[in-house]
């Protein structure tokens, strides 16, 4: 699964890398048994939007086929107003029928032709309360972000290969780790940290094999997330605790705060986790690449020079990290920034509030485990890729014909064909000077010594012999 002409460790590197391996994979397994949620799938109260509460209710998918805003007074752009005067008509399973849409959905825009998940009240006791047959879900997204998954799994094929394909195929298997065995046992009561590490070290151990191939340079990146993930989740603990974050801010904290067993803290935790396991990843595979390459292009090159330069590459990607992570809670987070700003707040006071303050938190949590996984993963890389690596042989001249000194311009492979030429009985044929009459042959120079040969001159001594 990996090139065969790129540098390898030592046989007593890999036997220790392999020593370490085998203990990760066997603890992972057992914690996978020990963890594995054992009750039956946990269901909470209230939830998403399509929870049924009302009796006689299904879900149900309708096409809007007529939109009627004849009620409504001209002018009047208030999605309240306009929600209670414009009449929805549907078709589902052939049958037609009124929809109420919500007035946010009204202000998007629902048009004849839009695909509409809706909660069907046709069957209900409650169709004549409601006043209506179905109500507004949300907008039917399958076929466009069916399409998108197509075409992102598409490009990753056109320009990866079958690396690509390798990694699409992890990408599956962690998904799976998550949301078969990480969140169901979360919820079954198991102690959400530990649950979080040994996903987060199946996670890795499989992903990464897959997706970069067996070998020591992946093995390398590999140590290099654990000793990441696990300073990434000490130091997120320790922060957790000290700035009190473990208060459920949002709806869906609440819902799991007064519904399960679980605590704010350990989730904050398990998050801070999962966001780091992805960054570290990424940097980590990275940095072992950059070593290996640097070694296979330059294997003279001494352990301190390998470290320096492939540190160089780990500051670029250490700067670019930083602002991947920070671009992408701010861009998450657009709507509350929004609101925050038009408040007369210091901005110091409104990041220490709040989930805000939790976000923050991951930020800077796992910006430290990045920085201090790259200058680990690049030196535990260098002196595994320096134990593989001979010093390149040089030429040994014969002991009855030793090697001329080569003049500025000379390569060594001249003067190797020369003293070639003289051990083997073969002399080299004298040389005409340049500059002198035709036909006069100098085959030493003045101090005694044979002038170097060309490489035509070589060629045209093997064809004579």
């Amino acid at each position: 699964m990996t090139s065969q002409h790129e540098p390898k460790a030592s046989p007593k590197v890999q036997l220790i890398m392999l020593a370490c391996l085998v203990p990760l994979i066997v603890v992972t397994i057992a914690g996978l048994f020990v963890l594995w949620p054992s009750g039956p799938d946990k269901e909470l109260p209230g939830g998403g939007p399509t929870t049924n509460t009302a009796e006689g209710t299904t879900d149900t998918k309708v096409t809007v086929t007529a939109v009627d805003a004849s009620d409504c007074e001209s002018g009047k752009t208030d999605p309240m107003v306009r929600a209670d005067c414009t009449k929805y008509i549907v078709e589902a399973d052939g049958q037609e029928g009124s929809l109420y849409v919500t007035p946010d959905a009204v202000k998007a825009g629902v048009d004849v032709g839009d695909r509409i998940k809706a909660l069907d009240f046709t069957q209900s006791p409650d169709r004549a309360e409601m006043g209506t047959d179905y109500v507004f879900i949300d907008f039917d997204r399958n076929v466009p972000m069916l399409a998108l998954a197509i075409i992102y799994a598409i490009v990753v094929l056109l320009v990866a290969g079958l690396r690509g394909l390798r990694a699409l195929i992890g990408l599956g298997f962690a998904g799976a780790v998550l949301f078969v065995f990480m969140l169901p046992a979360m919820l079954d009561g198991k102690p959400p940290v530990l649950v979080a590490m040994v996903s987060a070290s199946l996670i890795m151990v499989i992903a990464l094999y897959l997706a970069h191939g067996i070998s020591t340079r992946t093995s390398t990146a590999l140590f290099g997330t654990v000793l990441g993930i696990i300073i990434t989740g000490i130091l997120g603990a320790w922060m957790t605790s000290w700035a009190n974050l473990g208060i459920a801010y949002s709806e869906d904290g609440y819902l799991l705060v007064d519904t399960t067993d679980l605590g704010m803290t350990d989730m904050i935790v398990c998050a801070i986790l999962i966001t780091g396991l992805g960054v570290l990843n990424d940097v980590t595979i990275t940095q072992a690449s950059a070593v290996w390459e640097l070694a296979a292009a330059a294997p003279e090159m001494k352990p301190g020079q390998l470290f320096s330069r492939a540190m160089r590459i780990g500051r670029d990607h250490i700067a670019s990290t930083v602002y991947t992570i920070t671009f992408a809670y701010v861009g998450s987070a657009l709507m509350t920034l929004i609101i925050v700003s038009a408040h007369d707040q210091p901005l110091f006071d409104t990041f220490t509030l709040g989930d805000m303050s939790v976000e923050v938190v991951s930020i800077l949590v796992c910006s430290i485990g990045l920085v201090i996984a790259i200058p680990l993963t690049t030196g535990l890389g260098v002196l595994v890729v320096r134990s593989g690596l001979r010093p390149p042989r040089r030429p040994v001249a014969s002991a009855a014909s030793p090697v001329p000194a080569v003049s500025g311009g000379e390569t060594t492979e001249r003067a190797t064909a020369e003293a070639a030429g003289a051990a083997d009985g073969h002399p080299e044929p004298a040389r005409e000077v340049p500059g002198s009459p035709a036909g006069s042959k100098d085959p030493v120079g003045p101090a005694g010594e044979r002038p170097p040969m060309t490489r035509r001159e070589a060629r045209e001594r093997d064809r004579n012999r």
